[in-house]
């Protein structure tokens, strides 16, 4: 990752940090919580969206998540936040849980995941300019310990390491899957990744 420390630490870029903090968290409190209405106001109009099962502007983003079926909160740890004049990028460290039937069983999904944010400051109030994920690593547990879903490893074969899980759960509930977004399985798309964000925040 090319992004380095934010010094000097003025009390405008300490200011502008809380203000980004509060954005990126607040999007995610809105995604988790079915506040349609906040969440379009985190975004630009010409926002970009590329995640697991979708890829399109913040508005179509919004408008796809108001028909998912299956309830898929975000658990937030930390968010480092870079800034230069009127960008910025957040890196917001999270787990993607959410719950599926697979062969009968109830199974439990732990998706760990790195959010990142690239962040618009227009008319001196942020803006998402665009959401994406970088993946890590995933499990698959049965909610009834006792319970045994007879997953086939074939089957997780045909998806990629870093995002085998999720992108299981989500084949089985009907949607399409990229699989080729930048994870820790692919460590020179992520370096890119993270270069090109670099680069766009020096623009």
């Amino acid at each position: 990752m090319l992004l380095t420390r934010n010094e000097p630490f003025t009390a405008e870029k300490i200011q502008a940090k809380a203000d980004i903090l509060e954005l990126v968290q607040f999007e995610r409190f809105c995604r988790d919580n079915a506040l349609w209405d906040a969440m379009e106001t985190c975004f630009t109009k010409e926002s970009n969206v590329k995640i697991s099962w979708f890829q399109g502007t913040g508005h179509g983003f919004i408008e796809a998540s108001k028909k998912m079926t299956n309830p898929a909160p975000h658990k937030i740890y930390n968010t480092q936040v870079w800034i230069n004049n009127d960008r910025a990028v957040a890196i917001m460290q999270a787990t993607i849980q959410t719950r599926t039937i697979i062969n009968g069983v109830e199974m439990e999904l732990n998706s760990d995941a790195k959010l990142v944010t690239r962040v618009e400051r227009i008319d001196g109030k942020w803006y998402i300019n665009a959401f994406e994920g970088v993946y890590e690593k995933d499990s698959l547990m049965p909610v009834v310990p006792s319970k045994n879903a007879d997953v086939p490893a074939e089957l997780l074969a045909n998806f990629r390491k870093s995002y085998a899980c999720l992108a299981l759960s989500l084949t089985l509930n009907g949607y399409e899957i990229d699989n080729n977004l930048p994870g820790i399985d692919r460590p020179e798309q992520v370096a890119q990744f993270f270069k090109e964000a670099d680069e766009w925040l020096l623009q």
